[in-house]
């Protein structure tokens, strides 16, 4: 059987991030919530956990990789990015 569906691009953007958070392809994740028995919804892939390295070498990675796009000073930027560690690390 075949099915065709129309999305923007947003939709698709967004299809293809949920996608990626759940370690599946977009294929996937649009058969899941079209194709279901009884005319209910079909279940979905959970999002997968995704586990950040603790430690000094995992912030000089995001902090060399903020300073190659923009240009912020080193005394500002090593806050912010243990910050984000952080509250990442909370999550998973």
């Amino acid at each position: 059987m075949r099915i065709d569906v129309r999305v923007t691009e947003q939709e698709r953007d967004s299809l293809n991030t949920q996608a990626i958070q759940r370690g599946i392809p977009r294929q996937e994740l649009l058969r899941a919530r079209v194709l279901s028995e009884a005319n209910q919804p079909a279940a979905v892939p959970e999002i997968k956990q995704k586990h950040y390295s603790k430690g000094r070498a995992s912030i000089d990675r995001a902090i060399a990789a903020v300073n190659r796009r923009y240009d912020v000073p080193h005394s500002q930027l090593e806050p912010l990015i243990c910050t984000v560690i952080c509250a990442l690390n909370e999550k998973a």
